[in-house]
């Protein structure tokens, strides 16, 4: 039990939670039409720290709780439940391949990973909601949503990666005395 509290101590709960809602506003703020009946926004680009940096679970609820979340708040009620499973599985897929081994392959494959769990997520998510002639729609509104978060995330995550002794710097508990 003492390896799961390393892993998951309070610190990490929190900065879990803060990402999850940071998750949720950039979904929700901007949000740029596709055309295609989706639209783009930064919110996927937490996903990928949060699973770089925290692991696959915390990347895992930060996609599935905070994307929900907005999906929720924003009039999206029928996406909710896909979306809870999609973007969680895609935070699991991306934290599996990047916690702890960083490298820009790694990062490829976590990309190509999240493109197939999200871009195959919706379009059979949105099958029995309105057809598979609708739903085709998603094959197309999904990548170019996807591409707009690895743009954002291969920016952001080397930085991250590159000062993160200072940025996650964890200082020492009295308990640990």
């Amino acid at each position: 039990m003492k390896n799961y509290k390393e892993r998951f101590d309070f610190k990490t709960f929190v900065r879990c939670g803060m990402l999850t809602a940071l998750a949720c506003v950039l979904t929700m703020v901007p949000q740029i039409p596709t055309g295609t009946g989706g639209y783009v926004h930064f919110g996927d680009s937490i996903i990928y720290v949060a699973s770089a940096f925290l692991g696959p679970i915390c990347g895992a609820v930060v996609g599935a709780v905070g994307h929900s979340l907005a999906d929720i708040l924003t009039g999206h009620i029928i996406f909710a439940l896909p979306t809870f499973i999609i973007k969680g599985l895609m935070g699991f897929a991306i934290g599996k391949l990047l916690y702890k081994n960083f490298s820009k392959t790694r990062f490829i494959m976590s990309a190509v990973a999240s493109l197939a769990i999200v871009t195959l997520g919706y379009f059979a998510a949105e099958i029995p909601m309105y057809g598979v002639s609708v739903a085709a729609i998603s094959l197309i509104s999904s990548p170019i949503q996807w591409l707009m978060s690895v743009v954002a995330s291969a920016v952001i995550v080397p930085i991250i990666n590159k000062y993160r002794t200072c940025l996650l710097y964890t200082s020492p508990s009295p308990r640990d005395g």
